[in-house]
């Protein structure tokens, strides 16, 4: 089994995404698990508008936010191609509402915590990964998103949380085992970046990457 990363760069267009999709397919044989960030520069802008609604300024919150939204849809539209985006549209829809609705609550407060900034920044890595397993699925790759937050287990602190290594590991067999699989079986299973929980919130990890402490937990190349 190999973990492959693709950061934010190897994914922020389409163009990437299918350039990626012919690097994974002709590693196959080896089993890959696959890690993908947020497209490039989505977290500046993630972390900008969250910023924008903490000040109290909702209208430049939400205006980011649709800037961010149209970058996504046109991605995912030159991808995917008309009929199997329109069936993709309300999970991504969804994902982008459920966004605006966090940025007005924060704005409506005036006052952007640690814990609300990762669970902001996250968004990031939730929309990648669910537009390049689709896009994968699409090109006859047999795909799973594993969203990381089901299997990487962290200590409390927010902006800079440290996995621990013995849950996440346990909980990655879990994950995986769930879908009658096991690691390493031959299948893609994505999870995103960067994005772990120790209770119901979502983390940023500050200690190396998922990439490495999935890699590790596995005994991956």
């Amino acid at each position: 089994m190999i973990v492959m990363k693709f950061g934010g760069t190897s994914v922020q267009d389409a163009k990437a995404i299918d350039q990626a999709a012919s690097i994974v397919k002709g590693r196959l044989p080896d089993k890959p698990v696959v890690v993908v960030s947020a497209m490039a520069k989505v977290t500046d802008q993630l972390l900008a508008m969250a910023r924008a609604a903490g000040s109290g300024d909702r209208e430049t919150a939400i205006q980011l936010s649709r800037a961010l939204r149209e970058r996504h849809y046109n991605t995912t539209g030159e991808l995917l191609g008309t009929g199997v985006f329109t069936k993709f549209h309300s999970e991504l829809e969804a994902a982008f509402e459920a966004l605006d609705e966090l940025l007005r609550g924060i704005a409506a407060v005036g006052e952007l915590t640690p814990r609300t900034t990762d669970y902001v920044a996250a968004f990031g890595e939730t929309l990648s990964s669910k537009i390049v397993t689709e896009a994968f699925l699409a090109r006859g790759l047999d795909a799973v998103l594993v969203d990381s937050r089901e299997c990487i287990v962290t200590d409390t602190a927010h902006m800079r949380a440290a996995p621990l290594f013995e849950e996440t590991n346990e909980e990655t067999l879990e994950a995986a085992g769930g879908r009658g699989e096991s690691p390493g079986d031959g299948r893609l299973h994505w999870s995103d970046e960067d994005k772990c929980h120790d209770d119901d919130w979502t983390r940023r990890v500050g200690l190396f990457g998922v990439d490495y402490w999935l890699g590790a937990g596995r005994g991956a190349d």
